[in-house]
């Protein structure tokens, strides 16, 4: 399943992004994010997907991101975080 990312994901759009990743690893779905919009990404968004990676390898599903903008990828590098550059 294909989750294209809102350009803005700030703390309001964690919630929102938290339950369809779950949704999608409850029902062990190979994830596939498009993250070309994204223009702006606050920490607690990349927490929910750097959780949502973890829970997806933790089930042998499938986790890409396509597309990563650079502002995913420059935040993901700053936080520490690999949700944007690990399969």
């Amino acid at each position: 399943m294909s989750i294209i990312l809102n350009s803005r994901l700030d703390t309001a759009a964690a919630g929102p992004l938290h339950q369809s990743l779950k949704k999608l690893v409850e029902a062990g779905q190979p994830i596939a994010i498009d993250g070309n919009a994204v223009d702006q990404i606050g920490q607690a968004c990349l927490q929910v997907l750097a959780a949502a990676r973890a829970a997806a390898v933790a089930r042998r599903l499938s986790w890409q991101v396509a597309f990563p903008s650079v502002a995913m990828i420059e935040a993901g590098e700053l936080a520490a975080l690999d949700v944007v550059t690990a399969a």
